[in-house]
């Protein structure tokens, strides 16, 4: 049996904004407008050319560009954790993401910059990155034990196609890559991080030997599980939530108005009801549960992959169905249609972008769309001027702000993020634990570094207690702010049992 002991610290409340309004006339709508900016394609390394996509975004009406500064392990800014990136189009020394916010924040109407950064990916090529403490050839397929971070396929393949990833349940790896985000947000004031590729590649994948031991010591399975045992595929699509929540809260804790975003997963046909997406492609393929990231409040911008033909009548009408349950299932967060304008005419685009402002059934809408890509806008070849100038005559005529997020600006719930640990220091890997209020109760699960949290509480008191088989005990009561992100750590301390 086990004592447990709690200490607490409270952060400070988040600040007030101004209140949304509807636009009155001569006013800005509001709406998101933005271009996913991928580093695969020239558009922001150098200086000309970041100043010719502040100049794009303009022409088309938009008011947001989500930036690839993170392609494969490698960074395209100064203030970097990782080794800059070997791509040659970057400008010597130029740093592409702070020269973006400053010409961005100073436009006439202003212009939000999302830091995009590969979150798994960290290398894409048979040669090994040039510099010796890149974690490809620090964790890649040369380490060993522990060290080794990949995430290999069921068969002890290591390579998803030209990609070489981590394995989100290896703790290790985790903590690394949520450093990357955490850096950006320290050292840059970007309006927002944006997570891409935060999932498995596959059922089959997911099989390093870390995080099988540590799905055997918390399930009690023994050997290799197959790949759609649903035992094993929920403990996976838990690792990638774990990702996701502590990307959330300890991005918010170092800078609470900070927009923490997704590229998801929005494959083949979409869902009408829980059920059905519950048997969707990011649900079963990819391990990616982002409804319930929405539902929890561990993001505040889901940006699905919407990426169907429109000429195409089964691609068109899966589009359909997938806004139609964005639509309907935002909860208290925002999502933003993604449509894949690279994969339609000029034309096409445009009537999938028109569907998205529509408002579903229930009368809901989403809080605006993200554009793949800036680099190619449509299928045909045509100028990319041309589809900017075509957008910016039909669609988004008015300029538009960004939508508040009222949970930011006017915050009536709380966060809490903490960690538990053994009397020695050691992180309890799986504990879990149940927080209480007048009534709810909520069960959190230590990730594989201890870490545990959750977001949308209600102002208060609260007691967490530790499930017996690790040590029960009653706690001291903390208490919950609104917008406040309260830090509790959680020691273990073993005894004899009488």
């Amino acid at each position: 049996m086990r004592r447990v002991w709690i200490g607490f610290i409270t952060l400070p409340l988040l600040a007030a904004a101004v209140p949304q309004r509807a636009a009155a006339e001569g006013e800005p709508e509001t709406e998101f407008r933005a271009y996913w900016v991928d580093a695969f394609h020239n558009g922001f390394k150098t200086p000309a050319q970041a100043d010719q996509l502040i100049t794009d975004i303009r022409k088309s009406g938009a008011n947001a560009v989500i930036v690839q500064v993170r392609r494969r392990g490698d960074a395209y800014f100064n203030k970097a954790l990782e080794p800059r990136t070997e791509d040659p189009a970057l400008a010597p020394g130029f740093d592409a993401l702070a020269y973006l916010i400053e010409k961005a924040h100073t436009a006439s109407l202003r212009i939000e910059v999302h830091a995009w950064l590969a979150t798994l990916p960290i290398w894409n090529s048979a040669t090994p990155p040039i510099a010796k403490e890149h974690v490809f050839n620090r964790h890649g397929p040369t380490a060993q034990g522990r060290d080794y971070w990949l995430m290999d396929r069921v068969d002890g393949v290591n390579r998803s196609g030209a990609d070489y990833l981590l394995d989100p349940g290896h703790p290790d790896a985790v903590d690394y890559t949520v450093e990357q985000y955490l850096n950006v947000v320290r050292r840059y004031p970007v309006d927002g991080i944006h997570l891409d590729l935060v999932r498995y590649m596959g059922p089959e994948w997911g099989y390093n030997p870390v995080s099988l031991e540590r799905f055997r010591e918390q399930t009690g399975f023994s050997g290799t599980p197959d790949p759609q045992d649903e035992i094993w595929k929920e403990w996976r699509r838990r690792q990638v939530d774990h990702l996701m929540r502590k990307v959330y809260l300890k991005a918010i804790a170092i800078r609470p108005q900070v927009k923490v975003s997704a590229a998801v997963i929005a494959w083949r046909q979409g869902p009408s009801f829980m059920e059905e997406y519950r048997r969707s492609a990011p649900y079963t393929e990819v391990l990616q549960d982002w409804n319930a990231w929405l539902k929890e409040g561990i993001i505040d911008l889901a940006i699905p992959m919407n990426y169907d033909r429109e000429h195409v009548p089964d691609q068109k009408r899966w589009y359909d169905q997938w806004i139609g349950w964005e639509k309907d299932h935002q909860y208290h967060r925002q999502i933003v249609a993604g449509p894949g304008i690279y994969l339609n005419s000029i034309d096409g685009s445009l009537n999938q972008i028109k569907r998205t402002r529509a408002p579903s059934t229930a009368g809901n809408r989403l809080a605006g769309v993200g554009l793949y890509s800036y680099a190619v806008t449509n299928k045909d070849n045509e100028s990319s001027d041309l589809f900017f100038r075509r957008l910016r005559e039909t669609l988004f005529q008015l300029p538009a702000v960004v939508p508040e997020m009222p949970w930011k600006n006017r915050p009536e719930k709380g966060f809490l993020r903490g960690k538990v640990v053994s009397i020695a220091g050691n992180p309890l890997d799986g504990a879990e634990m149940e927080l209480r209020h007048k009534g709810r109760k909520v069960r959190l699960t230590a990730d594989g570094s201890g870490f545990f949290g959750t977001a949308e509480l209600e102002p208060g008191f609260y007691t967490l207690r530790l499930d017996k088989q690790w040590g029960y005990t009653p706690v001291r009561p903390l208490f919950i702010r609104p917008g406040g992100n309260t830090e509790i750590k959680v020691r273990v301390i073993p005894i004899r049992n009488d």
